[in-house]
């Protein structure tokens, strides 16, 4: 069973994104996301945290600088219990930058 915990959500990092599911054991949170950087020949991305402890990161080379990126999407093993939990995504550097033009996605998947 998979849950969404949110589908092609623009906008500037960070994000935070406050979910609930009746799971109670280990599960896979999935990202999906997009962002550009300031700077070319430099490393971006993405940063994920559940409940703030940081799960991992989804991490890209821009050769390019201003131009909207796919970040690889990524899968993270974690441990749930039921009730409410919160996502945030945060820039993995100070040369990555996301705006109305960038999305996200996050799944949970038991």
């Amino acid at each position: 069973m998979s849950y969404t915990i949110v589908l092609n959500q623009s906008g500037a990092l960070p994000q935070v994104y406050p979910f609930s599911v009746p799971i109670d054991g280990d599960v896979t949170i999935a990202f999906s996301g997009t962002c550009w950087s300031t700077a070319a020949n430099s490393l971006g991305g993405v940063v994920v945290f559940l409940d703030d402890a940081q799960i991992g990161e989804a991490p890209l080379f821009f050769n390019a600088a201003s131009q909207h990126m796919a970040l690889p999407t990524q899968f993270f093993a974690v441990t749930l219990t039921p009730g409410p939990h919160t996502i945030t995504l945060k820039p993995l550097t100070a040369n990555t930058i996301s705006d109305k033009n960038d999305f996200f996605s996050l799944w949970v998947v038991d």
